[in-house]
């Protein structure tokens, strides 16, 4: 298991780099997103960006700009968001990322029926995964909740397009979250990343670890038993100590105290007189 944190986009992108290496995390997930972190922007800046994940060894996961409707009653809106998409797609294939995020956002019942957001949706992500693909880019679909998109029509969705899942433990335990057992019965195989934060049982609050009320402790421990990969600390507190609170404590959890000591000493070594 390894941590990562995702910038704040509305925050300058490489002094969020260098926050992320200074609180010692393993990677960043660059949300690569409007206003400072288009795609536009990253092109422009890589060098810098380059060197800033190379000075703090940072390793690099992306995500989409989790505001785009995968599916659209207006065929020219469904394509110029797939161009978007793309243009990520390229983008963090430039900077050397392997996995990208996108999420099942939906439109209002009043403009888009149920079944179309489904059918449109797993036919923009037939398109979207052989993009993906070609770029060396494993495309990640979020869970949000049943409201976006449900664990049945999860499984529709999985038996048309072979791809993978980033599992939000946080939308799962939102009021219509379908709960972080079901995801893992159903879909344990297809998880390939991990978004981890804390709320208050109703909406997505996106809180410390140990903040709201998710056991923590019993959900650390049931996706060690299925999992074993990048867990992103999706901590949105503007007092920035409690990503990193989050981050030891998800440490201590995964890897025990006496590691998670041993490690710190090892990053930060006394200095003898």
């Amino acid at each position: 298991m390894i941590i990562g944190a995702m910038n704040n986009p509305h925050k300058k992108l490489i002094e969020e780099l260098m926050l992320f290496g200074e609180m010692n995390f393993d990677y960043a997930e660059i949300t690569i997103e409007h206003p400072h972190a288009r795609p536009e922007f990253i092109e422009k800046n890589k060098k810098d960006i380059l060197d800033a994940l190379s000075t703090y060894n940072l390793g690099i996961v992306t995500h989409l700009p989790w505001y785009f409707s995968l599916a659209n009653p207006y065929e020219r809106i469904e394509k110029a968001t797939h161009t978007e998409f793309i243009s990520a797609f390229r983008i963090a294939a430039l900077l050397g990322a392997k996995k990208i995020t996108l999420h099942t956002e939906t439109l209002s019942p009043s403009i888009q029926s149920r079944e179309s957001h489904v059918d449109g949706t797993i036919r923009s992500l037939k398109t979207l995964h052989k993009e993906a693909m070609n770029m060396g880019l494993d495309l990640l679909i979020e869970n949000l909740d049943s409201k976006s998109f449900s664990v049945r029509e999860f499984t529709r969705l999985f038996s048309e397009v072979d791809m993978g899942m980033t599992f939000d433990v946080g939308h799962a335990n939102t009021a219509k979250g379908e709960g972080l057992e079901t995801y893992l019965k159903h879909f344990a195989p297809r998880i390939r990343h991990v978004h981890l934060h804390d709320n208050m049982g109703q909406t997505d609050d996106h809180l410390p670890l140990g903040a709201g009320k998710i056991d923590v402790e019993k959900t650390v421990a049931a996706l060690k038993e299925k999992y074993d990969g990048t867990i992103t600390l999706e901590v949105h507190s503007e007092d920035r100590h409690y990503l990193e609170y989050s981050r030891q404590r998800l440490d201590i959890l995964w890897h025990g105290k006496k590691k998670h000591l041993e490690d710190q000493n090892y990053l930060q070594p006394s200095r003898k007189e």
